[in-house]
């Protein structure tokens, strides 16, 4: 080959691998501006090095170097956005327990029950109702918490009354959401259920009219009576008025149940040093009573010998004598039919304490010392009466051992609380002088009104009638 077509050949060599490294260059522009950078650096080179061939080797490698960084750096950066980004506001958390009561069948569900207490289908039932009202939207932050596992904190706090802190930390919430949790669920609850609360109408009442009947009490539609929520010295108010006379400071809550123990009326928030007569007279049901409003103020029932009575709740030594209100006659029974009555009215009544003692049970965080706001915990406990009938309504029952192994490290145990509780009262007589509180003596029967008097006259007839043809009542009737 002659040095002329040598010549030509390098030339068209040297116009080719301009044009690719033309191309590269502009490839690369659009693609990665970290390696058009080195590119650009080493697009110099051949000009400091004469072999085209050795210059190229190095663009391609500065190339290829830079790509590399290039995918690197974005793969970090991919990596420390996807784990990072929701820690600007909240730790990673595993939420053991919640993922626990997720898994079904077997004895998975007798877990679920133990912390939540409602079976799975009627949580299910409730959770779709309440998820419109607790369910948060998304932020450019974070992602909200399941509707479903804010419901879940509420009722293992309600259920066993555990720490927010360590009630949290198993369900994977922090403690501020945990807190704000309760809130939400609750008045979700108190919007969507807030009608169970409330006395029967229509054939539901007369069912419950008739059960009363069957057992000697015409008329009557429940039972009425008070229960304490123990509280610490409330702050920021006159803490004396809330001092009860067993020697803790409460508050009081009034019941009114029917006769499968559903709960149709509440009020609560009274200070514990006040009677049930008192908290009668302080709640809506006494005013609307009294203002002809209501079931207690319609309907009737007729006694054996054609008196007729109107609708009553049966109360004890604690309330007043009133038309509504049928209270024993206590230590005052002078005849046999006074003993019988006595007998009959505290057996009918039962029905109150078992609500008591079926509330205490499962929803054991109000039978201890609350360190809350008033306000959260007249509302905690408006809203635990609500799931309390929704059991009754769907029939759930609940074994008492199975819910032993719920118990946790919060406060005292129900047995310590009792001892300490009687060794307060043993400090009674100290306290009493100087918060200027005396023990309610048992209220004289005649305490009332006359119309109240003659109606349970009447009344002690009846039920004598009653026992002598169908015998006497079994200490616990509604069993």
């Amino acid at each position: 080959m002659s040095p002329s077509d040598v010549a030509s050949a390098e030339e068209e060599w040297e116009d080719m691998m301009f044009m690719l490294i033309l191309l590269m260059t502009q490839w690369v522009n659009k693609r990665n501006a970290a390696a058009m950078a080195i590119l650009e650096a080493v697009t110099i080179t051949p000009f400091m090095f004469r072999d085209v061939s050795g210059a190229l080797t190095m663009l391609a490698g500065g190339v290829v170097h830079g790509m590399a960084l290039s995918w690197l750096a974005a793969q970090e950066l991919g990596r420390h956005l996807r784990f990072r980004r929701r820690r600007l506001w909240m730790l990673e958390r595993s939420g053991g327990l919640w993922k626990d009561l997720q898994r079904v069948g077997g004895e998975h569900n007798n877990v679920f029950v133990r912390f939540c207490r409602l079976p799975r289908p009627l949580f299910l039932q409730v959770l779709q109702r309440i998820t419109p009202h607790i369910q948060r939207a998304p932020t450019n932050f974070r992602l909200p918490l399941l509707a479903g596992q804010k419901f879940a904190c509420a009722l293992i706090r309600w259920a066993t009354g555990g720490y927010y802190w360590q009630l949290a930390h198993s369900l994977g919430l922090g403690l501020a959401s945990a807190l704000r949790s309760n809130e939400d669920v609750a008045d979700a609850i108190l919007h969507k259920y807030g009608h169970l609360l409330q006395f029967p109408t229509g054939r539901r009442l007369e069912e419950v009219q008739n059960a009363f009947e069957a057992k000697g009490f015409p008329g009557c539609v429940g039972a009425i009576d008070c229960t304490h929520v123990y509280i610490d010295k409330p702050n920021g108010t006159r803490s004396e008025c809330y001092y009860h006379h067993t020697g803790d400071f409460s508050v009081v809550a009034q019941v009114v149940c029917d006769n499968e123990c559903r709960i149709v009326s509440v009020y609560v928030g009274c200070p514990g040093s006040v009677d049930d007569s008192r908290m009668l007279w302080m709640s809506p049901l006494y005013h609307n009573t009294m203002a002809g409003r209501g079931v207690l103020y319609e309907g009737g029932a007729i006694m054996h010998d054609g008196t007729h009575v109107g609708h009553y709740l049966l109360g004890d030594v604690g309330y007043p004598l009133l038309p509504w209100i049928m209270t024993p006659m206590g230590r005052f029974a002078r005849t046999d039919a006074d003993r019988t009555y006595n007998e009959c009215h505290s057996a009918v009544r039962s029905c109150i304490e078992r609500t008591f003692g079926r509330l205490k049970t499962v929803w054991t965080n109000f039978i201890r010392t609350h360190i809350a706001n008033l306000e959260t915990l007249c509302k905690e406990f408006m809203v635990v009466r609500i799931l309390h009938n929704l059991m009754i309504e769907h029939r759930v029952e609940i074994d008492p051992d199975q819910l032993n192994h719920s118990s946790d490290s919060e406060g005292d145990g129900p047995t310590r609380n009792r001892r300490r509780r009687r060794r307060r009262h043993r400090r009674l007589p100290r306290h009493i002088p100087d918060l200027n509180i005396e023990a309610m003596p048992e209220i004289d029967p005649s305490y009332g009104s006359d119309l109240g008097a003659r109606v349970r006259a009447s009344l002690i007839e009846h039920v004598a009638h009653h026992v002598d043809v169908h015998g006497p009542h079994p200490p616990c009737p509604w069993r």
